[in-house]
């Protein structure tokens, strides 16, 4: 069930409103994520303008009831930021730790000879995340469905995120019915040491405030 703060204006089918509305418990997110994400590709993405960092990258995609509660219920993981940044940082932790077996047997089922600790290593740093897919993309199999021009039916009223004038802010509150979901590693280098972007130091804050990072 979601917080009486956390509401939908907008259209939507009763369906799609009602499992919104009445979401399973947070706590079974990250099981359901592995029995429903069919992952599409590994890449290791390098750092801009430093190729001696590189991050592990997933993507696949899930049905629609699935990516809803995923990213736009109150028991989803924005939701698990919105009752407070330390709440979404361990979740996306444990929501990682839960997932790190699947993603790895995935890669080297794909290509064997791939590194299992760098990977490891990336997953396991503190900037690694899950999220939707942005547009581009890394490949035409991870290509991303969500630009900043994408505009919603639908809308999350929460008492926060509508009375924000960031610009993040009118991405976060809006509720995209899409598919596709990236894990993102941490860039490490050969030594597996971590490099995180200055911006990004404060993410957790950022989709606490405003439901978008």
């Amino acid at each position: 069930m979601q917080p009486s703060a956390w509401r939908y204006l907008g259209k939507a089918d009763p369906e799609r409103l009602a499992a919104l509305t009445h979401s399973p418990p947070h706590a079974d997110l990250a099981g359901a994520l592995k029995r429903g994400l069919a992952l599409r590709c590994f890449h290791r993405e390098p750092r801009e303008h430093d190729a001696s960092y590189e991050r592990a990258v997933f993507s696949g995609t899930v049905d629609h009831g699935l990516f809803d509660w995923f990213f736009n219920a109150s028991t989803g993981y924005r939701g698990a930021f919105y009752a407070a940044p330390d709440v979404g940082v361990r979740a996306n932790r444990a929501l990682l730790d839960h997932l790190v077996e699947f993603l790895l047997d995935w890669a080297l089922a794909q290509q064997p000879n791939r590194d299992r600790s760098w990977i490891l290593a990336s997953l396991s740093k503190p900037s690694a995340k899950a999220w939707l897919a942005e547009h581009p993309g890394l490949c035409p199999s991870c290509a991303g469905e969500w630009s900043s021009s994408y505009v919603s039916d639908l809308q999350i009223q929460n008492n926060r995120w509508e009375n924000s004038s960031h610009v993040h802010a009118a991405w976060g509150r809006q509720v995209p019915r899409l598919t596709k979901i990236r894990i993102f590693g941490g860039f490490v280098d050969e030594h597996h040491g971590e490099w995180l972007a200055a911006h990004k130091s404060a993410r957790a804050t950022h989709i606490s405030g405003h439901g978008w990072s």
